[in-house]
């Protein structure tokens, strides 16, 4: 489980140009499910999600995850909640392109005192469930974008977290490979929380389970929608 409670960060704090990214929010999000932070650009989408995963700090307010509340940013605790709960896929994919498919999980299961045969199953299992099993030796270089993200879906599931960050994930594929990392991200929310940013109304509402609208920092919006089905692609 993950709570905000009256949430506050500026940019620019007590300048002429003071922004107040983050207003003032709250909310509580349940324990599975996709949830969709939706805005125009500017709106603290993006802002939010880093605070949530510890990317950024905050100025006030209080985060709890999984029973660790968190009033104060404080790097040490961060990192630990954020290696042990948190995955993240990002628009760039962020992957090391010079490595195999292998490799990129490899390094992130040898943070952990865990073994090469748990290590190796552990990959086996999260490459085959995003259908990148037959790649496993393919340098990143070599695969397409929508490969690409399918490994960084991949990455973020390989240590089995409780949350699942995905900041525009679809922003830099297109159709066909939007519906099919959708159809993946949809399918992960089934047993874990998925917390997406987007922009895309289209995306959000064919996808997710709760929409948060937000807009110069506050949340002006929220809807439970009824999205049980996948979408395939027909050119």
């Amino acid at each position: 489980m993950i709570k905000i409670t009256n949430l506050n960060k500026y940019f620019y704090r007590n300048k002429h140009n003071e922004i107040h990214v983050i207003n003032d929010t709250t909310l509580e999000f349940p324990k599975n499910g996709l949830v969709t932070l939706l805005g125009e650009s500017g709106s603290g989408k993006t802002t939010l999600l880093n605070v949530l995963g510890g990317l950024d700090n905050f100025d006030s307010g209080e985060i709890e995850l999984d029973g660790n509340k968190i009033k104060k940013y404080s790097a040490k605790k961060i990192d630990k909640i954020r290696n042990e709960k948190i995955g993240y896929v990002f628009q760039n994919f962020l992957l090391l392109k010079n490595k195999t498919v292998y490799e990129n999980l490899e390094i992130v299961l040898n943070m952990y005192d865990i073994n090469n045969d748990t290590i190796n199953e552990r990959i086996t299992y999260v490459l085959k469930a995003v259908g990148m099993l037959k790649y496993k030796k393919k340098k990143v270089s070599e695969l397409s974008g929508g490969q690409q993200q399918r490994v960084a879906i991949a990455r973020a599931l390989v240590k089995s977290p409780s949350l699942i960050l995905a900041d525009e994930p679809t922003g830099n594929l297109d159709e066909k490979n939007t519906i099919e990392i959708m159809n993946i991200l949809k399918k992960i929310s089934k047993n874990t929380l998925v917390i997406l940013v987007s922009h895309e109304k289209r995306v959000a509402y064919s996808y997710s389970d709760i929409i948060i609208e937000l807009k110069d920092g506050k949340v002006v919006g929220s809807k439970t929608l009824e999205n049980k089905s996948s979408y395939h692609y027909e050119d």
